[in-house]
């Protein structure tokens, strides 16, 4: 196999040996942040959105690195450039050095590709299922490195046939472990605007829709609302527009993938084209 090339504190080394010591605090407390982004044909996928989250989750966490924005921009320009395998993933990641108790906690700067196999084209025809869980993540408006539901809940994930879990908090939805949501009512489309993390696939969904002269409507969604919207769709850098036909169990409107999630699923791989061509 190609040996991948990652990032490591001003080093560029083989991801394998990339590694964490045992006692970190981010082994030892899952503390740290993280951002996560597509490369096509070499290009990072909206990189400047992905940036500025990763720089905000970093502000939220209380989080810092030795390494300006433009440095970093250059990090990951130069890790491309020396795996050039054209289509993957890659992660940033900010992990504390030590336990140290100040304001802000400095940080090790990884850059690491990765991987992963896509979604089959039947999915996305067809539609996936959810399953719901009473939860409200910490920071939820950062990208941390703490995903012990998802793995907590795995096992029922699976059992039930289902691509995620969907969290929600006093009757209102809030976000899915590794995605965010998305409802359609008679053409208009709502999703949570608050205590969530602000995806990158979301916000450029909310752009798709809004020049698609759609309402969107950034909100408090309930269950209620959930479970009687005409259409279910999640976004995320993974899933992309991934429709949603079934939750615990229940069928969503006619089961069908609707015509408004058809159209962003669309525009949306429309933009993942011009990113591979330009």
């Amino acid at each position: 196999m190609r040996e991948i090339t990652g990032f490591k504190n001003g080093v560029y080394a083989p991801v394998n040996d990339i590694t964490i010591p045992v006692d970190n605090i981010g082994v030892n407390r899952g503390y740290g942040a993280f951002d996560f982004f597509g490369v096509i044909n070499n290009k990072p996928f909206f990189l400047n959105r992905h940036l500025d989250r990763f720089f905000r989750s970093l502000e939220l966490l209380r989080l810092k690195i030795d390494f300006s924005r433009q440095q970093v921009e250059a990090y990951i320009e130069e890790v491309i450039k020396q795996n050039n395998t054209g289509d993957f993933f890659m992660k940033l990641f900010a992990i504390p050095l030590n336990s140290d108790t100040a304001p802000s906690l400095n940080c090790g700067f990884y850059i690491v590709p990765v991987s992963f196999m896509p979604f089959g084209k039947e999915i996305y025809v067809n539609g996936c299922s959810l399953i719901t869980k009473e939860y409200e993540r910490f920071a939820p408006e950062a990208k941390s490195t703490n995903y012990l539901p998802l793995i907590y809940w795995h096992n029922e994930i699976c059992t039930a046939g289902a691509i995620d879990v969907l969290y929600h908090s006093n009757g209102t939805i809030k976000e899915t472990s590794r995605g965010n949501i998305f409802i359609v009512k008679n053409n208009i489309v709502s999703t949570p605007g608050s205590d969530i993390l602000r995806g990158i696939s979301r916000s450029i969904v909310i752009d798709i829709a809004k020049s698609a002269n759609l309402r969107v409507k950034e909100k408090p969604v309930s269950l209620d609302e959930l479970f009687t919207s005409d259409e279910v769709f999640l976004t995320s850098t993974t899933k992309k527009v991934l429709p949603v036909v079934k939750i615990d169990g229940k069928t969503i409107y006619s089961g069908l993938v609707g015509p408004v999630t058809k159209m962003l699923m669309n525009e949306f791989d429309k933009l993942r084209e011009q990113c591979r061509n330009n």
